[in-house]
């Protein structure tokens, strides 16, 4: 059964490499299950709390290539989603266009799917 839950505007979100971080395994699957979904354009499973809620979780934050392809990319994904996820386990899910990805929800350690490796060059290699 799916839900949907819309986070008011201005509301805080806070993101972090999850202090218990969901299977290797799991993760893998589901960054396959993203890869197979066009239009999402980079993924990440970070810890985040939002604020209201009681306590923080592992989520599924996603860059798309247009927000106004929302709709079409979770339904899709949601659809592939119910073959990698276990019936009892579910996962929230924070689509964004790519373009308005909070840029805090692009933990570098938590990436799975697409995106930029977020790499320093040596401070001699300015080009």
């Amino acid at each position: 059964m799916k839900s949907e839950r819309e986070i008011k505007a201005g509301g805080l979100m806070f993101f972090g490499v999850p202090a218990d971080p969901m299977p290797e395994i799991m993760a893998d699957a589901i960054g396959q299950v993203v890869a197979q979904v066009p239009g999402i354009v980079e993924a990440y499973l970070p810890q985040c709390f939002i604020e209201g809620d009681d306590e923080a979780r592992q989520v599924l934050v996603l860059g798309v290539e247009s927000k106004n392809r929302i709709p079409a990319i979770m339904e899709d994904l949601m659809s592939k989603m119910e073959l990698a996820m276990p019936s009892h386990e579910f996962i929230d899910m924070l689509p964004f266009s790519s373009a308005e990805m909070p840029s805090e929800s692009r933990v570098a350690e938590c990436r799975i799917w697409g995106g930029q490796p977020t790499t320093k060059k040596p401070w001699w290699k300015i080009w």
